[in-house]
């Protein structure tokens, strides 16, 4: 598998978390007792669903994906240090 799977799978799977707590907030916001149990679950699962796709997104394009340096990749710096007295 690719890097790209996984990390579009670990995005939507933070994105789903957070589309759940944002959805819960609305309903939270909303009143519980203004609104249905179908109602509120539909609520939920569509803010689920925003957040699975656009963490996927987020993941798949890499905005967040850090590439690990090996040594060899790693340019060598000599550092110029000076002493003050």
């Amino acid at each position: 598998m690719s890097k790209e799977f996984w990390s579009a799978v670990k995005g939507s799977g933070v994105g789903t978390v957070i589309g759940v707590g944002f959805g819960l907030a609305t309903l939270d916001t909303m009143g519980f007792d203004r609104i249905t149990f179908s109602e509120g679950l539909l609520l939920v699962s569509c803010a689920a669903f925003g957040g699975w796709l656009f963490g996927s997104l987020i993941g798949v394009t890499g905005a967040f994906r850090r590439d690990v340096e090996t040594a060899e990749q790693a340019p060598l710096v000599q550092a110029n240090i000076r002493g003050v007295a």
